[in-house]
């Protein structure tokens, strides 16, 4: 399926999507959780392109939460982009299993 390709060619993307298949996350949780995992910061100006980007390809939705005087959105992973992200952790496991 083209859009796995596209998140085996995106290790950002993906991990992205990952992070949010676990629970609901706003934008700066997801650059916080991937600091913590990885080592590797993201920027606003990388994160925020690529989830409006997901949005618009129908993969993550968000929905809007206020948390005192401020509105967050917080972007969950809709059922095609739970579908895309299985397939694309599938077939990195056949990758990883026909190097072995």
């Amino acid at each position: 399926m083209k859009r796995e390709e596209s998140l085996l060619t995106n290790p950002t993307k993906l991990y992205v999507m990952l992070i949010l298949q676990e629970s609901d996350r706003h934008g700066y949780e997801i650059i916080s959780e991937f600091k913590r995992r990885l080592g590797k910061r993201l920027s606003p100006g990388q994160i925020y392109p690529l989830l409006k980007s997901m949005v618009k390809k129908g993969l993550v939705n968000f929905y809007e939460e206020s948390q005192g005087k401020r509105r967050r959105r917080v972007y969950r992973l809709t059922q095609e982009g739970r579908e895309v992200c299985e397939g694309a952790v599938e077939k990195l496991k056949e990758l990883f299993d026909a190097l072995r």
